[in-house]
């Protein structure tokens, strides 16, 4: 099993997942709880002896942020990059106008803000303006690098099949 198709098809209601990992800590006491319901975007598994509810959905991230294993699956978050140097070029040439940016801040409107976003937007690159994610890109002004979800992040969670523990 290599593909988020054919683990999507291994996933079927009964089946039994074991989650060991969740946000970077390993869980103690690890319990297999089973699939009820799946469907092409996520699945529905049952909720921990004890909780609320029908149970809890996993809803699938995109196929690059998947890693499938021989035992289960993991799932990371979405990884920052560097910009591009044509993501760097179309940044340090964003229009300025130092008059209209002291008016805006006066006046607290908004013209420079809609003026970099239709430059952003002209020049293909609306994942750069930062508000928004723009084909699974976003663009993080503290960190000045592309929230990008073609690059791995840290690991969220990890799931084993059929109740393996991973413990043997």
């Amino acid at each position: 099993m290599n593909t988020l198709a054919e683990l999507k098809r291994k996933l079927q209601p009964e089946v039994k997942l074991t989650l060991v990992e969740r946000f970077g800590k390993k869980i103690e006491t690890p319990l297999p709880r089973e699939i009820i319901k799946s469907q092409s975007n996520a699945i529905e598994i049952e909720a921990f002896p004890g909780a609320t509810g029908k149970g809890s959905w996993l809803y699938w991230p995109p196929g690059s942020l998947i890693e499938i294993t021989n035992k289960g699956f993991k799932i990371f978050e979405a990884g920052d990059r560097d910009l591009t140097p044509e993501e760097k070029a179309i940044r340090d040439n964003v229009p300025r106008d130092p008059e209209q940016e002291e008016i805006d801040i006066m006046t607290d409107s908004s013209v420079m803000f809609r003026r970099h976003k239709a430059y952003y937007k002209e020049k293909n690159a609306l994942h750069l303006f930062g508000t928004e994610t723009v084909q699974g890109m976003r663009y993080n002004y503290n960190t000045g690098k592309i929230r990008d979800n073609r690059v791995k992040g840290n690991l969220s969670l990890e799931y084993l099949f059929d109740g393996d523990s991973g413990n043997g």
